[in-house]
Formats: structure tokens, C-alpha cells, sequence
């Protein structure tokens, strides 16, 4: 489904958190967040110049994951019908899985602490919603990317990685600063403001991806259940997009206000120094009795 919404774990505690508790909620959120950082950074890498030299993470995460991934053999398209530049960009992001697939996963998994937390009471997150959200990226994981090799050599699996790297590389700490009681207006802008890309981008790849699963030829012929069950998420997809976007939109408002840059703080200011203007002017009335 699209990059998550606001009521994600860790994005709010309840209050007089044990001291303890906090500090692991906050480590969880950094860890987190430098594991996202990692994924960002090494794909912009191997889209800018190729394949780069595995890193202890992502060999790391390679030895922990492998008895859950399955071997294969990468098979990508040459890309010979779109001008060289581009086919080299195809041609890399086709290879993304290959170079840090098992990074992405292992970050991912980490996502099912987060309804953990829900579930303990550690956070205010609604446990429905963020099981959900947790179960889509996980199902986009090993449900549909790990799973099958039309989607692990698929260069929508760039984008979709692009769009949760960049999304989580922002929430994760928007989180951290909150339990540590600082508040960042770069971090709420962007949290605020990112997802009118982020949502389609990590969306509509994640939808492609589904598709790309699907048979060459149009059913009943060569189908089978779960076919039918991947059309009718792809299908879904997309109203579930219009959903999560308007809802974003709303929170946006509400976060920020209107605006690129976004009133509220603004307003906030305004009336604040408006009340101070005015407490002033009673204090000399006061005195001057």
C-alpha cells in the first residue's frame, strides 16, 4: 500500500513513559532510521554508477535472511528500444533487488515491532491500522518481490524502495525527535509535504510490481487462484492511493496549515504576540489606576 500514514508506532508515546521504555523506543527509531539511510544511499549509488561492493550490512542481512529467501537467477531485459541513458538506468534499477534486496527485507521486518509496541500500549498508534500498514510493505516484501523473479528483476522495485527509503528516512526521526520532546520544522514540513510524491511514486511502483506477477496472456487460460487474487489488489490499488493521499492532505492542514510552506506556525506566532500586545496594554491600564 502507499508510504504510511501519521498513526504509525513510535510516532507518539503515552505520556510519562518509563525511562527506560523511552530510551528504547528512540534507539528503535534511530536504528531504524540509519538502516533506511543505508538503503537510500546504496541505491542512489548503484543508480548513478551500478553495482557497488556489498556492504557488512547487506552481507550481514544476506547470512541472516537466507534461509528465507529463495535462490534464483536474476534475468533483466536489455532495454534496447529506449535511448542508451535510459536503458542504462533501466538496466541498474532491474538490478536493485540483486544489490540490496536483502537489506531492504531485513529493514522491513524490523517494521513488526511496530505493532508490537501498538499492541503493548508502549505507543498511541491504533493496532488495526498499524498492522496493516506493517502487513502491505511486508507482503510487497516477501509476498510479491521475494517471491517472484518478474518482479525482483523489475525496475519498479527501484522506485517503490526509492519512495519507503525517503519516507522512512524522515519519519523515523520525526518520531525520535517527539520522545525526546524536540520538535524539528524542517522534519514537519517534510513529513507534511514529501508524501504528494512519495505517495504516488511508492503506490503506483507497488501496483506495478503486482501486475508484473500476472500472466502474459489474458485468463482464464494459465491462471490460477492466485492470479485472480493479485488483479483484484492491483485493482484495488489505486482507489486505496485516493484514500491515503486525501487523508494525508487533511493531516497536512491540520500539521501545517495551507500553503508549500504551510501557515500554521505563522498564525500561531501572530496570535501569540497578538496576546502579549494585549496583556501589555492591561498591565499599563492597571498601573495607571
Amino acid at each position: 500500500m502507499p508510504p504510511k500514514s501519521k498513526a504509525k508506532s513510535g510516532s507518539s508515546a503515552p505520556r510519562e513513559q518509563p525511562l527506560a521504555l523511552r530510551g528504547y523506543l528512540i534507539a528503535f527509531n534511530l536504528v531504524s532510521f540509519f538502516g533506511w539511510v543505508l538503503i537510500l544511499s546504496t541505491l542512489v549509488k548503484h543508480l548513478a554508477v551500478g553495482a557497488q561492493m556489498p556492504s557488512y550490512p547487506i552481507v550481514f542481512s544476506s547470512k541472516v535472511l537466507a534461509r528465507f529467501r529463495p535462490l534464483r537467477v536474476f534475468l533483466t531485459s536489455t532495454y534496447a528500444h529506449v535511448p542508451e541513458p535510459l536503458g542504462e538506468l533501466l538496466r541498474r534499477a532491474s538490478t536493485t533487488m540483486m544489490s540490496l534486496g536483502s537489506l531492504v527485507a531485513f529493514v522491513q521486518s524490523l517494521a513488526i515491532l511496530e505493532v508490537v509496541h501498538a499492541a503493548l500500549g508502549w505507543v498511541r498508534s491504533p493496532v488495526p491500522t498499524t498492522a496493516i500498514q506493517v502487513a502491505s510493505r511486508l507482503f510487497m516484501v516477501w509476498g510479491v518481490s521475494e517471491r517472484f523473479a518478474a518482479a525482483s528483476g523489475s525496475p519498479w522495485y527501484a522506485s517503490m524502495v526509492l519512495a519507503w527509503s525517503v519516507t522512512e528516512s524522515v519519519r523515523y526521526p520525526f518520531y525520535a525527535n517527539a520522545l525526546m520532546g524536540q520538535e524539528s520544522e524542517g522534519l514537519l514540513w517534510a513529513r507534511y509535504t514529501l508524501f504528494y510524491i512519495l505517495y504516488p511514486l511508492g503506490a503506483g511502483s507497488e501496483a506495478m510490481l503486482i501486475f508484473s506477477t500476472l500472466p502474459s496472456n489474458l485468463p482464464p487460460k494459465g491462471w490460477d487462484l492466485r492470479s485472480y487474487v493479485f488483479l483484484a489488489l492491483f485493482t484495488i490499488w489505486w482507489p486505496g492511493l485516493y484514500v491515503m493521499y486525501t487523508h494525508m492532505m487533511k493531516q497536512r492542514k491540520k500539521a501545517i496549515g495551507k500553503g508549500f510552506w504551510g501557515d500554521k506556525r505563522a498564525h500561531e506566532k501572530a496570535e501569540k504576540r497578538r496576546e502579549q500586545v494585549q496583556k501589555a496594554a492591561r498591565d499599563v491600564q492597571k498601573k495607571s489606576k
